[in-house]
C-alpha cells in the first residue's frame, strides 16, 4: 500500500510561533501545560506526550528544557500535530528567570491506498474532501491561535492572533 500525505504548516508564513517571557516563575508553564492542552486542543491525556524534560540543578540559576508532543485527531485521515518546546532558566532564590516557548503546529492528512483505491480516493478528494479539509484547516488554525493566547495569558502577555 502506498501513502498519500499532505502536510501544512499552521503557523505559516513563519516556521513556528515564538513566545518570550522574562519575569517571575517562568517554569510555571510545566505544571499547567497538561491542562491547557486538554482544555484548548480538546484532547485526552493519552494524546499529550512529554517527550523530554531536562533540568540542571547544579547552580543557583537552574536551566530547563521541556518538549511536548500533542496529536489531535480530526477524522480518519487528518490530525493536528503540535510540538511545544519551552527552554529557559529560573533563579532558585528569587524565582526570576526567562523562558522561550516555540510552538510548531502541523496539519497532516495521510491516506493509505491500494492500487484501485487510489483513483477513487482522488475523485472523492476533489469532489468532497478538499472542501472539508480546508474547513478543518481553519478550525485547526483557530485552535493553535487559542493555544498561543492561553499560554500568553499564563504569563500576563497579550499576544496577537496569527493570520
Amino acid at each position: 500500500m502506498r501513502k498519500v500525505k499532505f502536510e501544512d504548516n499552521l503557523s505559516y508564513p513563519r516556521e513556528k510561533e515564538i513566545i518570550k517571557f522574562e519575569g517571575k516563575e517562568p517554569f510555571r508553564l510545566y505544571f499547567k501545560m497538561g491542562k491547557i492542552f486538554k482544555d484548548v486542543l480538546e484532547v485526552m491525556g493519552k494524546d499529550v506526550k512529554e517527550v523530554k524534560l531536562k533540568w540542571d540543578a547544579t547552580s543557583i540559576n537552574k536551566s530547563f528544557y521541556v518538549k511536548w508532543e500533542v496529536i489531535r485527531k480530526i477524522d480518519t485521515w487528518t490530525k493536528i500535530k503540535v510540538e511545544l518546546v519551552a527552554q529557559g532558566s529560573q533563579n532558585s532564590e528569587t524565582r526570576e528567570g526567562n523562558v522561550t516557548i516555540a510552538i510548531v503546529p502541523a496539519f497532516i492528512t495521510e491516506v493509505e491506498t491500494g492500487f484501485l483505491q487510489r483513483t477513487f480516493w482522488w475523485m472523492y478528494y476533489f469532489i468532497y474532501y478538499k472542501k472539508k479539509r480546508i474547513r478543518d484547516f481553519y478550525f485547526a488554525k483557530n485552535l493553535i491561535n487559542k493555544l498561543k493566547i492561553t499560554i500568553g495569558e499564563l504569563y500576563g502577555i497579550k499576544l496577537m492572533e496569527s493570520v
